[in-house]
């Protein structure tokens, strides 16, 4: 049986955590595998929240506010793009507003036709996870290609 070739790789981008999202997990994977990385950010609630929280300007009703989210979140992607660049690394950055984050990972890996999701997760065990439930677990449950999640 003929080796499966990694191609085409699916970054999710956290967004909520952090205000530097660290992709150099994904990055330095697809260097090695010479695979194209393509990062999805997807703007749920507490993404916006999270976002809002860092950059008090998006608060202050100053024009239309899903337009200045967008532009926050391209202008992180645009950095992860520069980053994987630098680092020979093809990288395409796509973002999308919608609650079922897990959903919108799932339909990227699908319509992309990626051959790997990389995924961190923050290893969340007990009351926390029951609470906040694991993105890495729904998409382990349901992704069309492997999936390898890294720890955050």
């Amino acid at each position: 049986m003929p080796a499966t070739v990694v191609r085409r790789v699916l970054a999710p981008v956290e967004l909520v955590d952090t205000s530097k999202p660290d992709l150099s997990y994904a990055i330095g994977l697809c260097a090695q595998l010479r695979a194209e990385l393509i990062l999805l950010a997807v703007i749920d609630t507490p993404s916006t929240v999270a976002l809002v929280g860092r950059h008090r300007a998006l608060a202050g009703g100053r024009g239309d506010f899903d337009k200045l989210l967008l532009e926050e979140v391209q202008t992180i992607l645009q950095r992860l793009v520069d980053t994987a660049a630098g680092l020979g690394v093809k990288a395409l950055g796509h973002v999308t507003f919608d609650e079922e984050v897990e959903e919108q990972i799932l339909k990227e890996a699908l319509v992309q036709k990626v051959d790997l999701i990389v995924i961190r997760s923050a290893g969340r065990a007990g009351i926390m996870k029951a609470l906040l439930g694991s993105t890495a677990g729904e998409i382990l449950k349901a992704a069309p290609c492997p999936v390898l999640v890294a720890r955050a």
